[in-house]
């Protein structure tokens, strides 16, 4: 028992603030990318961009296909006039351009899904700056993403104030659909 007065006396006698001083007065502020990337101007402008390109590239899918079943048909429709090695050629051949089209599309998929990373990159690049400039101009040291924290005050939000920066820097983006 007398160790542990002995350590209550030292812990009153040298407080543990000194460790404190080396660090600066943390002030916190919440960011929602989610509505940054959302709302702002070129997250609009990206979005009309996106759905213009799917619209197209769906568009292209639908009438191949399309010309894949009329293909099929024919062949189904050729089956009883053909040789049986000969309607196998055939077949063989529509599977394998049936099975060169699937990997086409998969990899259309995986191009749209890497267009719209990339559109979310840029703007996300484009925010880091801004959210820096304005931390500093307001006092914040701390940032954190309004989705990990449960409970803050509505003025540590700053996505508002973000957003108008970002949409003044950044009104409008290029899309790149590379494919």
């Amino acid at each position: 028992m007398n160790k542990f007065f002995k350590i209550i006396i030292f812990l009153t006698i040298f407080p543990l603030t000194s460790f404190a001083d080396q660090y600066p007065n943390t002030s916190v502020g919440i960011i929602d990318i989610n509505r940054v990337l959302t709302e702002s101007k070129a997250s609009l402008d990206a979005s009309k961009q996106i759905e213009k390109i799917q619209i197209n590239v769906e568009a292209k899918a639908k009438d191949r296909d399309e010309s894949i079943i009329a293909e099929r048909e024919k062949l189904i429709e050729q089956q009883s006039i053909m040789a049986p090695e000969a309607f196998e050629l055939k077949v063989a051949e529509f599977e394998k351009n049936v099975q060169k089209y699937q990997l086409e599309r998969q990899e259309q998929i995986r191009s749209l899904d890497q267009m719209v990373q990339d559109a979310r990159s840029k703007i996300l690049e484009e925010v880091k700056p801004i959210l820096k400039e304005h931390s500093s101009e307001i006092g914040i040291t701390l940032v954190l993403e309004k989705n990990s924290v449960v409970l803050s005050a509505d003025e540590m939000d700053m996505t508002d104030q973000v957003i108008k920066k970002l949409n003044k820097a950044m009104p409008k983006i290029k899309v790149e659909y590379n494919n």
